[in-house]
C-alpha cells in the first residue's frame, strides 16, 4: 500500500467515525437520543462497508497452492 493510499484509508476511517459521532452528539443534544444513535450506527456502518468495498474486498487472501 502506497503512502497516498494509507492516508486515504486513514482519512476515510476518521471521517467514518467523526461525522457520525458529531451527528449523534448534535441529535442527542437536541433531545433525539434514539435518532442520534441510529445516525451514528448507520454512518459508521456505511463507512466500514465503504472501506471493505474499496480496500479489503480486492485483496487476494487465499493461501498459495503449490
Amino acid at each position: 500500500m502506497s503512502r497516498r493510499e494509507a492516508v486515504r484509508l486513514g482519512l476515510a476511517l476518521a471521517v467514518g467515525v467523526v461525522v457520525p459521532g458529531l451527528a449523534n452528539y448534535a441529535l442527542a443534544s437536541a433531545g433525539y437520543e434514539t435518532l442520534g444513535t441510529v445516525a451514528w450506527f448507520g454512518g459508521y456502518l456505511v463507512a466500514m462497508l465503504g472501506v471493505w468495498y474499496v480496500w479489503v474486498r480486492p485483496l487476494d487472501l487465499r493461501a498459495a497452492t503449490g
